[in-house]
């Protein structure tokens, strides 16, 4: 066991546990009453069967190895007519890093210690990773709904490998939460009441959510992104566990460009553009009408005069929630210049939802 974690720290792994496969079957039943309430979060997988029982996904499974990543860099800082990237999609795509370091080990452990099968899970697999780490005592969960590695806070990716081994369990009682019980600061902090209590979330209003989702984010919630532009991580950033966190030694997770993007270029952005700028990244993958969509929100929010030529062309692109999101900054900006686009636009959309929101925008409601 010494020797695989050497190998983990030497591979740039910054914690590691292992676990029994058995089956999840608390986590079965809270992700059943999850679906059940209507609370269930989106891009993951919906069988849950699938999900809890990690011999569905490698039959001869004999344990499971939990490891963490830390992101944490710098510190953020906002710059004039920007949006707000969180932490975690600043540099290059934890994804494809992660699995590298992840597969890395994995060999490792076919030539030292008789591993045959493996599978890596890092969020592109069924595996309930939290639990994962939960049950091998890799950390312990804070009120937020983040799991907190010792050290490095929640500021951490968390990745699996379940191998056909049985190696030695690490933790066999997890961690105790540290979580000031009286605290709860993530939930007062917390833009759109996502937290409404310790350890529960409805990720449906969570603005990591909105701003990944696909359409149009519902009225009500947009002046609560304020200016994210893409994620959203402020229970993370009011959490005293975080203060004394450390900064992890991997550079691939530097802003690549800042922690904040100047939102007015992003209205128009080409499709050639986005890729270069964005596809290595982890936003990459919801493609560029997402982040015009939240560009123009942020517009919105910011009342950013600026951007009235860039949305009048904006709000004629093909895609209807870029256009919708468009009328919105455009009826929150108020300018002469901004009610005669919104006039102008009236009288060639055919979306009858866009008209709608054109004519709210006039409304200045």
């Amino acid at each position: 066991m010494e020797q695989l974690t050497l190998k983990a720290y030497e591979l740039g792994i910054d914690a590691l546990a292992v676990t029994h496969p058995h089956p999840f079957t608390e986590s079965l039943t809270k992700l059943t009453e999850l679906q059940e309430n209507k609370l269930y979060p989106d891009f993951v997988e919906t069988n849950l069967k699938l999900r809890t029982d990690p011999k569905l996904l490698l039959p001869n499974v004999k344990s499971i190895i939990s490891t963490a990543l830390a992101y944490k860099t710098v510190e953020p800082k906002l710059s004039p007519n920007s949006g707000v990237l969180s932490r975690y999609a600043w540099g290059q795509d934890y994804h494809v890093i992660f699995y590298q370091r992840l597969e890395a080990l994995a060999k490792w452990m076919q030539q030292n210690l008789d591993v045959n099968e493996y599978l890596i899970a890092v969020d592109t697999k069924p595996t309930i990773d939290r639990a994962v780490a939960l049950r091998a005592g890799l950390g312990w969960l804070g009120q937020n709904c983040c799991v907190y590695v010792p050290n490095y806070g929640s500021w951490v990716f968390l990745g699996s490998i379940l191998v056909d081994v049985e190696l030695p369990i690490t933790n066999t009682i997890p961690l105790k939460p540290s979580c000031d019980q009286n605290c709860s600061l993530c939930i007062k902090a917390c833009p759109t009441n996502a937290l409404y209590a310790p350890y529960k979330i409805n990720p449906h209003i969570c603005i990591s959510y909105l701003t990944q989702m696909k359409g149009s984010i519902p009225r009500r919630l947009r002046p609560k992104i304020g200016a994210k532009l893409w994620g959203c991580d402020t229970c993370q950033q009011v959490c005293p566990e975080n203060e004394t966190a450390l900064s992890g030694s991997h550079s691939h997770f530097l802003p690549l460009e800042a922690a904040s993007i100047p939102v007015i270029p992003l209205l128009n952005i080409t499709k050639k553009e986005f890729r270069r700028r964005f596809n290595h990244t982890a936003l990459g993958w919801r493609g560029k009408g997402v982040l015009q969509r939240n560009a123009a929100i942020v517009c919105g929010n910011l009342r950013l005069t600026e951007a009235v030529n860039e949305l009048a062309k904006s709000i004629e692109d093909p895609k209807a929630a870029v256009r919708t999101a468009s009328a919105w900054a455009l009826g929150q900006i108020d300018t002469k210049k901004a009610r005669q686009i919104l006039a102008k636009s009236l009288t060639v959309e055919t979306d009858p939802d866009v008209i709608i929101e054109i004519k709210q925008a006039l409304a200045n409601q």
